[in-house]
């Protein structure tokens, strides 16, 4: 069946003339076969190794430091030939490996490395465990959460009495404040997902600000903000490098979809910073400081 289904599938492949040429070819000599668990994609790898190029000069080794090296399989924190080299390995075992350039520090080299260097290496994995799936957004996740979290935790705070107040006549009250938050936030989220136009996107902005004048119980307004934040934590934290770095313009500049998560981020930053001032001036303490105290 499986020759079948292979017949099948290069029978659907146009063909041409000529002979395959080999590119790139990892080789590895196995030293010692290691007794421990076998390595698994993804895992945190812990190695000894040493580094040679061709001419037999050492240009690193952890053993020479006592300080083995660790890394995590498949994030790309190591050469190419690395990512490889690894495969079919258990705890315990070495391995010789020759490294190609273009799996190295390709045409132009790094450091002690010279342009085009092929590399040997001999690695021993001392031991591979089990890590929790990375967060691409990882970078943008962290000032989010932090800012949410200070944000409501002040919302809440707030008497209802203060929702309306203002330093100054034109300029947004603690309300209309969370609400542009809330209503900016899913506005944001909108925008990278559907990449609308930028009339369209203008025309939603100037609609939504209109929305921020109304007078709102606390309540809903907090449950509007919660409603946002969740919004972003459904989204951020799925999202693969590849559809982050994803280019597409924002208010007209070339951008990024990751840009707009910056954007919500720096956001929120700032108008959390306006909302502690406008407490601090009504004499409310923000909640995150008296648990300090």
């Amino acid at each position: 069946m499986q020759l079948l289904t292979l017949f099948l599938t290069l029978a659907q492949i146009p063909e041409i003339a000529g002979t395959p040429t080999d590119f790139l070819r990892m080789r590895f000599t196995e030293i010692e076969v290691g007794s421990g668990v076998a390595a698994k994609p993804g895992q945190e790898f812990t190695v000894h190794y040493t580094g040679w190029l061709t001419d037999g000069k050492k240009f690193d080794s952890s053993r020479d430091r006592d300080q083995p090296l660790k890394f995590i399989q498949g994030r790309r924190r190591v050469i190419a030939g690395w990512e490889a080299g690894f495969e079919g390995m258990k705890v315990g075992g070495k391995r010789r490996l020759f490294i190609p350039y273009q799996m190295a520090y390709g045409e132009q080299g790094r450091g002690a490395i010279p342009p085009k260097a092929e590399l040997i290496f001999d690695i021993e994995l001392l031991g591979a465990e089990d890590v929790k799936p990375a967060v691409a957004a990882i970078d943008l996740m962290n000032p989010f959460e932090a800012a949410a979290s200070k944000m409501l935790d002040l919302a809440k705070a707030l008497p209802e009495d203060k929702l309306d107040w203002r330093p100054a006549p034109g300029v947004r009250s603690f309300r209309e404040i969370l609400l542009h938050v809330a209503y900016d936030t899913k506005l944001f989220l909108w925008v990278a997902s559907d990449n609308p136009p930028m009339d369209l996107m203008m025309q939603r902005f100037k609609d939504q600000a209109k929305k921020e004048s109304e007078p709102l119980a606390k309540e809903k307004v907090v449950e509007l903000l919660s409603e946002s934040f969740e919004a972003v934590r459904k989204v951020l934290p799925t999202l693969r490098p590849a559809v982050l770095d994803r280019e597409m313009p924002v208010f007209g500049q070339p951008s990024t979809m990751r840009g707009i998560y910056v954007i919500i981020d720096t956001h929120m930053a700032e108008h959390l910073s306006q909302l502690i001032a406008y407490a601090r001036t009504n004499g409310i303490t923000p909640p995150w400081s008296q648990k300090q105290q």
